[in-house]
């Protein structure tokens, strides 16, 4: 059976319930930016190296990511269990923190980069702040939603702060009007 329908050819996608809407309806601009942000933590995922914690807490960002996809795309009508986001954002949470008291304080911004597995996850971080934005042009948005994807983005600022530090790379300080050596 092939993956083309042939339907999408007019412009317009499928969603539950057998509704079709314009390819570029906010929706669909915010489930293409959830997508954009699961393939790019799959990318910062190939770059982590070692014995790390790190790839299991980004799929498990992955999952979430397709769930809160599933949410926002549900039928009209039709209430998904919501609950896992509450405890979800309560664990990346109490991750962020732990991350926090290992890592070196930082006073100052910091350029993205230091390692692949850095610059990757950094990279992750921008793609979820664009699925943010495009959260908020939603009338029907979940508050535990963007509760979830605004803690989503710390998260990934310290997973990219941690794997660098747990390989050794450093972070360069920005300072304004600096010009690189």
């Amino acid at each position: 059976m092939p993956i083309y329908t042939k339907k999408g050819d007019d412009g317009t996608t499928g969603l539950p319930g057998k509704r079709r809407v314009r390819k570029d309806d906010p929706l669909i601009e915010t489930l293409g930016s959830l997508d954009s942000s699961n393939a790019s933590i799959g990318v910062a995922i190939t770059a982590i190296s070692g014995k790390s914690e790190l790839p299991n807490a980004l799929r498990q960002v992955q999952r979430d990511l397709l769930s809160i996809g599933a949410q926002l795309a549900a039928a009209d009508g039709e209430k998904l269990e919501d609950s896992w986001l509450d405890r979800r954002t309560s664990e990346m949470e109490s991750t962020i923190d732990r991350w926090d008291k290992a890592l070196p304080p930082l006073a100052n911004f910091i350029l993205p980069g230091g390692s692949a597995a850095g610059a990757s996850i950094h990279l992750a971080r921008t793609f979820v702040r664009t699925a943010e934005r495009n959260l908020n042009h939603l009338d029907s948005t979940n508050g535990k939603i963007l509760r979830y994807i605004n803690r989503l983005s710390d998260f990934l600022f310290q997973a990219a702060r941690f794997a660098n530090y747990s390989t050794g790379n450093s972070e360069e300080i920005w300072q304004y009007g600096k010009k690189s050596s």
